[in-house]
């Protein structure tokens, strides 16, 4: 589309970082890193070697779990045959054994459903480790660590290692600010071409109503609100008022109560059915404030006062979506508001700007006036790479956007050394 030209053109030095051939690191080393052992266990990279617990128990990987990367075991719901009996469960990994006492998993809940525990060093043992939980080492299992795995240690980290990009960004700040800029705006452009496609299909209604229901889950129970969305679609919903679609949806989803009888009343004359297959509501370590019941009348709220949050400065946005949210807050009784500040910022910048710069309504120079979330762990971690300090971090969204993006595609990114990635060599 003619009115995003502009907005290529911004992130044109970024994407052209991203059509480097960075080079793999083909020599034999150890993992020096948890997210690189995490990706070596997710792509079951060593698959044809024969797999030895510890113990002397054999070990057969039928699946190795859902990669989680939030709080909790680091793989959910792995399939194991431990020494010919199939179990399934968690799987958590660490360089070394004893970083699972220097974690302190042993006395953390979260970690009652773990089945294997998997290193890359067989030593020193955890001291803590329950003795129901079996031990896999994989270093003695891949001594010559070939090639093939792809798998990289994170020198960042290494002291006396060179870091190439840190090096000229000392002394070329303007060229890291051109950097941050050019891969926040690559990353908002790449948002935008999602809702681009839904308007070409003249569906990006549907498309934003589906990710506004997601962002009212967290990651969490992000998946269970846009299965709603998409079951109970806006259109389905078109005929109601705004209280009557809230009844709807959260009756369908299980979370509505008998004894909320007005909303009950509501549900019942529109003559929906609760789905066959129920939903699956996460409620572990909610806050009362984030319950989904509560999150899904801030949504419909929002849904509300689209038209006119649509129109808002983008500066004005966070607040205007904070009150907005609130429309429902009196017919369910809430004493705080259902969608907190930092949640507002968090769909001004994922949904409300991609989804207005696809409508045209937004251009790039707008852009420069995008509010900044708190800072993140990627944020932290990227700045700290690029700049060697833990201080002055950019408190502007676009900025804040261009340190996620880079997060994403390289400091995160286990193809690339330090030495070897584009960021560092092009200069």
């Amino acid at each position: 589309m003619e009115h995003l030209a502009a907005l290529r053109d911004l992130s044109a030095t970024y994407a052209q970082l991203l059509r480097f051939e960075g080079l793999f690191c083909q020599e034999p080393c150890d993992i020096g890193n948890e997210y690189a052992l995490q990706a070596l266990w997710y792509k079951q990279a060593f698959e044809g070697v024969a797999l030895t617990l510890t113990d002397g128990r054999s070990l057969e990987v039928i699946e190795p779990g859902r990669w989680n990367h939030a709080d909790g075991p680091d793989f959910f719901d792995a399939i194991l045959m431990i020494g010919g009996e199939l179990c399934r469960g968690n799987v958590e990994c660490h360089v070394t054994p004893s970083h699972w006492d220097t974690h302190h998993h042993t006395s953390d809940p979260a970690y009652g459903g773990l089945v294997l525990h998997v290193t890359w060093f067989a030593t020193p043992p955890a001291k803590t480790l329950p003795t129901r939980i079996p031990h896999l080492a994989l270093k003695p299992l891949l001594p010559l660590y070939p090639s093939e795995l792809q798998i990289f240690r994170d020198e960042d980290r290494i002291d006396g290692i060179a870091h190439p990009c840190r090096d000229y960004f000392r002394n070329h700040p303007l060229a890291l600010d051109k950097l941050l800029t050019a891969a926040g705006y690559y990353r908002l452009l790449t948002k935008t071409h999602r809702f681009v496609e839904s308007l070409q299909a003249e569906n990006a209604t549907q498309i934003f109503y589906e990710n506004l229901m997601a962002a009212m889950g967290y990651s969490r129970n992000a998946e269970t609100f846009k299965r709603l969305a998409k079951e109970v679609s806006l259109s389905m919903l078109e005929p109601f008022p705004t209280k009557t679609r809230f009844a709807v949806l959260s009756r369908v989803a299980g979370l509505l109560k008998e004894t909320q009888r007005d909303l009950w009343d509501l549900w019942w004359s529109t003559g929906f059915q609760p789905p066959l297959q129920p939903y699956i509501w996460n409620y572990k370590g909610l806050r009362p404030q984030n319950h989904p019941f509560k999150r899904l009348a801030g949504g419909l709220g929002i849904l509300h006062h689209l038209s006119t949050l649509l129109d808002t400065p983008l500066m004005d946005l966070p607040k205007a979506i904070v009150k907005a949210a609130d429309f429902l807050r009196k017919d369910i009784g809430a004493s705080a508001a259902l969608v907190g500040t930092k949640r507002a910022v968090s769909v001004t910048l994922n949904l409300f700007v991609p989804y207005r710069l696809a409508l045209g309504s937004l251009s790039e120079r707008d852009l420069t006036a995008l509010p900044g979330e708190d800072i993140s762990m990627p944020m932290r971690d990227t700045w700290l790479r690029l700049t060697g300090e833990t201080d002055h971090l950019p408190t502007d969204g676009l900025r804040q956007q261009g340190l996620l993006q880079i997060y994403a595609d390289f400091c995160h990114n286990p193809r690339f050394l330090c030495k070897t990635c584009p960021i560092g060599s092009q200069h």
